[in-house]
């Protein structure tokens, strides 16, 4: 029975926020820490029979050696006692900062695991609210919570063996009301769990509306909709408000309660103790002794409160922590059995089918295409195709679980995700720049490893140097959040040239060219076939004219493949392909008039 219940015991206890946070990476800090903090209040339980010594010393015959010889103690003992408080500080305190900078670094690393499906469940500003808020508030818990957790418990085992050594009758009496404490904890820590996930949830919320009100502020200036979106904001903040003062009032009752049940231990002392020195039962410096612990136990009384508050505030948010750490990544980087660094570029897609969760529908169809190394590829379609996402599966940026997909032979899934990629220069839809120099961006896939004139090359390659020598600082020029300073065609251009950087095997360009006029679209497409002889290239765009002299053109509708061949050949089969053509064509011809 008994070795049953020490199991389970230790099974909570390596389950606890405290061990899996602190103890467990920073056990030796603990020790010392702990080691400390018990000196501390050991050295602390003394001045009091220091004073109680001194009082009746007084009362009697005063020996003024002997009230010297105390009065050192004491100051000795003062001394001794902020020199501990200094270390536990340290070791405390200082150790859960870094406990929170390695769950946030885990969590951060867990989170560049995963791939496109996870950020479609999660949103940015909840990710935000998870690395920021709820890690701030874990580091509450195991610095100061546990901190004030382990005084009070001290406290609450050194304390009432001592007054009830100084008298049994007014320990009794003065003590009737403290076990209530665990009782009143027990009740509201469920309470304070429940309110502070639902505080944390729509902080997320919060965080959310604010960074797409930002990132979005050029569309709310030019639909003129910002007293909508400030009113949104005014509800969601208000509603974060009122959760936090429906959290407010379990966490105030703690402390309060806690402290009360001890002044009514105070008064019973006055009381009672008061009428027994005057019968003599006891000593005036047994009554100052006794009425100096039970005032030592205001401070763990209340610190009960806010250990339980900080404990359940940190639990709450390492479940939302654990939430987002027990997400599977998609693709396993330790599953590798091919260490290629190059690749020629012969890529097969063998009855591919792909949906992004179960209960959707089917974004490919059994795919079956074979595209040999060198060869120039443009994959057309009407919008919602599959485009993009069958070009996604070749970096698997999405997880390829239905049919395969070979690179030179190779099954992807085998193959190490991250050479993998560094083979791949990939062009997304989206221009996504950081706020850095235009160099820097440009060499963002290989830092250090170019110079000035090849960075300068890449920039002539996709039509950008002229435009970048007119900025005041020119490569040295800082790009705003986003590339916000540059227009949609050159940010398209500026991320060409950081996907060419990397000298890939396989170029993928998924309509990265959209915003970029037609003699620069097939200036930089002249460019990359003249600069990268040989090298397989994948380009989805509506412009059709640009790719007629492709090897090969693929046309998708609905998840399919649907036509394949080269220009010439879909003209003649008169198909979807010819459909699309036509209608471009007609389309320039009417924007020329």
């Amino acid at each position: 029975m008994l070795i049953r219940f020490m199991k389970k015991l230790k099974t909570l206890w390596q389950r606890s926020i405290v061990y899996r946070v602190f103890v467990k990476k920073y056990r030796r800090y603990f020790i010392i820490g702990a080691i400390s903090l018990i000196t501390v209040d050991i050295i602390n339980i003394f001045p009091p029979l220091i004073i109680k010594k001194t009082i009746d010393m007084l009362s009697g015959d005063s020996n003024m050696r002997g009230i010297a010889y105390y009065i050192g103690l004491f100051l000795l003992a003062t001394f001794f006692q902020g020199a501990c408080r200094y270390v536990w500080r340290i070791y405390f305190i200082g150790t859960s900062f870094r406990c929170e900078h390695d769950l946030r670094m885990a969590f951060f690393k867990h989170i560049e695991t995963q791939s496109q499906r996870f950020f479609q469940k999660y949103k940015t500003g909840d990710l935000m609210s998870r690395a920021t808020n709820d890690m701030n508030a874990i580091r509450m818990a195991v610095g100061p919570g546990l901190l004030i957790g382990l005084d009070a418990l001290l406290y609450f085992i050194v304390i009432p063996p001592i007054i009830i050594w100084l008298s049994p009758k007014l320990s009794l009496f003065t003590c009737i009301l403290m076990p209530l404490t665990p009782f009143i904890a027990y009740k509201i820590r469920n309470v304070i769990d429940r309110q502070f996930c639902s505080v944390q949830e729509q902080f997320s919320r919060v965080s959310e509306k604010v960074r797409e009100s930002i990132s979005g502020i050029r569309v709310v200036k030019s639909f003129n909709i910002s007293q909508q979106e400030e009113a949104a904001l005014r509800e969601l903040s208000e509603d974060f408000v009122k959760k936090n003062l429906k959290l407010a009032i379990p966490q105030s009752l703690l402390g309060p309660a806690f402290e009360y049940i001890t002044y009514l231990g105070i008064i019973m002392l006055l009381c009672i103790g008061g009428r027994m020195v005057i019968q003599g039962d006891i000593t005036l410096g047994t009554l100052v002794a006794f009425q100096s612990y039970i005032s030592m136990m205001i401070w763990p009384m209340t610190a009960v409160g806010w250990c339980v508050s900080l404990l359940q505030r940190g639990n709450a948010s390492m479940k939302r922590i654990d939430e987002v750490m027990e997400e599977k990544p998609e693709i396993d980087k330790h599953s590798v059995t091919s260490k290629k660094v190059t690749l020629k570029g012969d890529i097969e897609f063998r009855d591919v089918h792909f949906q992004y969760y179960k209960q959707d529908k089917w974004i490919l169809k059994g795919i079956h295409l074979k595209i040999r190394a060198g060869q120039r590829v443009a994959i057309v379609g009407s919008i919602g195709s599959g485009k993009t996402t069958l070009l996604s599966l070749l970096p698997r940026i999405l997880s390829v679980k239905d049919g395969t997909v070979f690179i030179d032979g190779m099954d992807i899934n085998a193959m190490d995700v991250t050479l993998l990629r560094r083979c791949i220069g990939f062009v997304p839809q989206e221009a996504f720049l950081f706020s850095e120099r235009i160099a820097d961006a440009i060499l963002f896939g290989n830092a250090g490893e170019e110079t000035g004139e090849k960075v300068r090359e890449l920039a002539r390659m996709v039509k950008l140097e002229a435009e970048i020598q007119k900025l005041p600082e020119q490569y040295e020029s800082y790009l705003g959040e986003r590339g916000v300073n540059l227009s949609g065609g050159q940010k398209q251009r500026l991320t060409i040239a950081r996907a060419l950087a990397v000298n890939p095997d396989i170029i993928i360009m998924d309509d990265c060219l959209s915003a970029v006029d037609v003699q620069g679209e097939h200036f930089i497409l002249h460019n990359i076939a003249t600069k990268f002889p040989g090298k397989t290239l994948i380009i989805v765009t509506h412009r059709l004219p640009a790719i007629r002299d492709f090897d090969v053109i693929v046309v998708m509708k609905e998840g399919m493949i649907v036509e394949k061949g080269t220009h010439a050949e879909l003209i003649k089969m008169n198909g979807e392909y010819s459909a699309l053509y036509r209608k471009e064509e007609l389309e320039e011809g009417i924007e020329i008039l």
